[in-house]
Formats: C-alpha cells, structure tokens, sequence
C-alpha cells in the first residue's frame, strides 16, 4: 500500500516535470524558431503587453494539449505514453501555428499579425493568442475522446 502511494506520487511529479518542461521548451523553440519578429526577453524587458499576451495564451493553449495528454487513458507503457504526449503536443503547436498564419493572410490580410504584436498591438495578441487556445481546446477534445 505505502509501496504503491510512493509509485503513484513519482509517478505524478515526473509527469508535472515533463509537463510543465514540455510547455516551456514549445514556447521558447516558438519564440526562436517561428515568432522571429519578437524576442519574448526584449518584450518583456520593453513592457510589449501584445508579445506578453500572445505567448501567455500560447502557454496556455499548449498546456492543455498536455494536460489531456496525460489525462487521457494511457497504453499501459509510461514510454509510450510519454511519447505520445510529446508527440500530440508538438503536432498540435504545429497546426496552431499554421492556422496563426493562415489567419493572418485569409482573415487580416491588412494586418500583418507578427509585426502587429511586435510593436505592441494588444488586440493581435489577444486575437493570436485565443487562436492557439481555441486550437487546443478542439485538440483536447480529440485527445480525451
């Protein structure tokens, strides 16, 4: 019995470890990788509330396809399960910001949304980020289901 609460509270920290990690580290490969218009540090430092908007929600949004990751009924496998949620989470980041530059092209084709939230417009990274969210909140729904 003491064995098995020992198991399950490990068990349950290393899942809070790779979550969180896997959040942080999408959110910063984003920042580097994709957003090259903003550096997330700069933002911050230069009180850009747009930058800090959108990337919070972003956060947001990639930690609830994590959470339903590890919330959905596992394999039986903690290696597998562990792989399918870094894999789900990086897949559903990648359509999120596909759909972050499709809407900016389809949908505000006068707003170049990057550029927008670069120099501080609030109302694009609100906008941006409620995408993400909005795309996550679909892709726990497959995820639980």
């Amino acid at each position: 019995m003491v064995n098995e609460m020992i198991v399950t509270v490990w068990v349950a920290l290393l899942w809070l470890v790779i979550g969180i990690g896997l959040s942080m580290l999408l959110v910063k490969v984003y920042d580097i990788i994709v957003f090259r218009k903003f550096d997330l540090q700069e933002a911050i430092e230069g009180r850009n509330s747009a930058v800090a908007i959108f990337f919070s929600l972003m956060l947001l949004g990639i930690g609830l396809v994590v959470a339903a990751t590890i919330m959905s009924p596992g394999t039986g496998s903690l290696v597998h399960d562990i792989a399918a949620t870094i894999g789900w989470s990086i897949g559903i980041s990648l359509v999120a910001t596909l759909l972050f530059f499709a809407f900016d092209i389809l949908l505000v084709p006068k707003i170049k949304l990057q550029e927008a939230i670069s120099n501080g417009n609030i109302a694009a990274g609100i906008l941006s980020g409620v995408v993400y969210v909005a795309v996550s909140v679909v892709a726990m729904a497959v995820i639980m289901a």
